[in-house]
């Protein structure tokens, strides 16, 4: 019986990592993805970023902010692993949408942050200015 349920746990241990899209942890762009899809691209030539220490919260939006993603955190990134409560808030044409959820820290670049949540399937790349 126990060989047929081992194979099973490391399948479904793997399930989180899975639906996060191939380029996501080596693609260094700043970005918001829902399950798997672009939602929010940082373009320099028209895209501004924003950061505040104080509030945990990390922002990439266009420059009259007509569209925009935002992550709340309830503490900064630290270390690989970690979860921390959080915020997603972002546009989708003339909507705007906003999920609390978990993050966990996949990689940790200098001051760039990717942040992953399985049960929300949101994806993001932010980066702290310092």
């Amino acid at each position: 019986m126990l060989i047929f349920f081992l194979p099973l746990a490391f399948l479904f241990a793997g399930c989180e990592e899975a639906d996060l899209s191939e380029d996501f942890k080596i693609n260094d762009q700043l970005r918001m993805e829902i399950k798997g899809y672009a939602i929010f691209r940082f373009d320099p030539l028209n895209c501004q970023i924003g950061f505040n220490r104080e509030r945990c919260e990390f922002r990439v939006h266009t420059d009259n902010m007509s569209d925009f993603f935002a992550i709340q955190l309830e503490a900064m990134p630290s270390g690989l692993g970690q979860k921390i409560d959080g915020t997603a808030s972002w546009t989708t044409g003339d909507d705007l949408h906003r999920k609390k959820t978990i993050f966990e820290v996949v990689k940790i670049d200098n001051n760039r942050f990717w942040l992953w949540s399985p049960d929300s399937r949101i994806a993001a790349v932010v980066q702290a200015l310092y």
